[in-house]
């Protein structure tokens, strides 16, 4: 059917060809491939005929075929973020599992097709989802855009880390000299929103400005809370279990002391000597925990811990809790370390 709802003019017209061509070979019985080029010529006439009815039917077809724009983000944390920028105007697909280490992350062909079919994909930057790297440039190379959030925020004064980074690379490590992890100040996070609404809204052709404001308001707040939570210590001294905490650290008023991987990656590897001046820091300083998350080796650290004479304390970083986003994974946080110090 055409778009109008009338026969396509396809079968009139060929069947009127093959009646034509039987008349004209009915007196030429000496013709022995007779009967198969019929058969020939008929199969073609129906072969067309059926091209033309799906032609017709998809020409005028309804709206309903029209697909979501596909929004890729590399890790959870940052999704749900990504998620209540969107709402339904498009499907947002988080590519590295939640509870997996961004840092050791290693994409599948799965993983690389999703990516490549995206309209649009949000990643973290700063080397902080390392096995992405390569597929993330050769993705944006064949023209997929690629929004880094570590582009758009102001990054923390990574000093301390470059002192770390010369000890790091002695020992065949190499290692950005920023810190990567951002959305764990979500004031931080926050300066980047309207730039990625801007990138969505490239991506999918709707205006994201209203659902930018809120997302930014619902940030402050979320700092707000966190802010009151860590407001309940009286000293904020803190041994984590890779270099992942500044940004929160400089927030909420907390120093960071030092690291069991002295590193933003937990890639990296502690030596003798940093887990030694470890320790003397952490008596130094009168920690009252050393936190860890996911990628911290737990042996280490508990043998550390037992030195110092202090707990271990579990954090959860990059991981989203069961029925909650972003914003109770911060508020989790903070309550761990708060509680951790008390």
């Amino acid at each position: 059917m055409s778009g109008s709802g009338r026969p396509s003019p396809i079968v009139p017209v060929f069947v009127s060809v093959l009646i034509g061509f039987s008349i004209a070979q009915v007196g030429n019985r000496n013709h022995s491939h007779y009967i198969e080029l019929m058969f020939q010529r008929f199969r073609f006439a129906c072969l067309v005929a059926l091209i033309g009815l799906v032609a017709g039917c998809t020409s005028g077809g309804s709206s309903s075929s029209v697909t979501t724009p596909s929004i890729v983000v590399t890790y959870s944390a940052l999704g749900d973020v990504v998620s209540r920028l969107v709402g339904d105007a498009a499907t947002v697909t988080v590519l590295i599992p939640n509870g997996q280490d961004q840092h050791d992350f290693m994409p599948s062909a799965k993983d690389v097709e999703t990516l490549n079919n995206a309209e649009l994909v949000v990643s973290n930057g700063l080397d902080l989802e390392e096995g992405l790297e390569d597929a993330l440039i050769q993705v944006e190379e064949s023209g997929v855009s690629v929004f880094h959030i570590a582009d758009h925020v102001t990054l923390l004064d990574a000093a301390k880390a470059d002192e770390k980074e010369s000890e790091t690379k002695e020992e065949g490590h190499e290692h950005g000299t920023e810190d990567p992890h951002v959305w764990l100040d979500p004031e931080t996070l926050a300066e980047a929103i309207p730039e990625l609404a801007k990138a969505l809204t490239v991506a999918t052709g709707k205006d994201f400005a209203e659902e930018a404001a809120t997302v930014v308001s619902e940030l402050t707040a979320l700092s707000a809370k966190v802010r009151d939570i860590m407001g309940t210590v009286s000293e904020c001294n803190l041994v984590t279990g890779h270099d992942s905490l500044g940004y929160f650290a400089a927030r909420y008023g907390c120093t960071v002391v030092g690291a069991v991987i002295p590193g933003f990656s937990t890639a990296a590897e502690a030596s003798a000597g940093s887990l030694a001046e470890l320790k003397a820091l952490a008596t130094k300083n009168d920690v009252k925990a050393i936190f860890t998350e996911l990628g911290t080796p737990s042996d280490v650290t508990a043998q550390i811990a037992k030195e110092v004479g202090v707990e271990v304390v579990e954090l959860s970083t990059h991981v989203l809790p069961k029925n909650g986003g972003y914003d109770e994974m911060m508020t989790q946080l903070a309550t761990a370390i708060a509680n951790g110090l008390s």
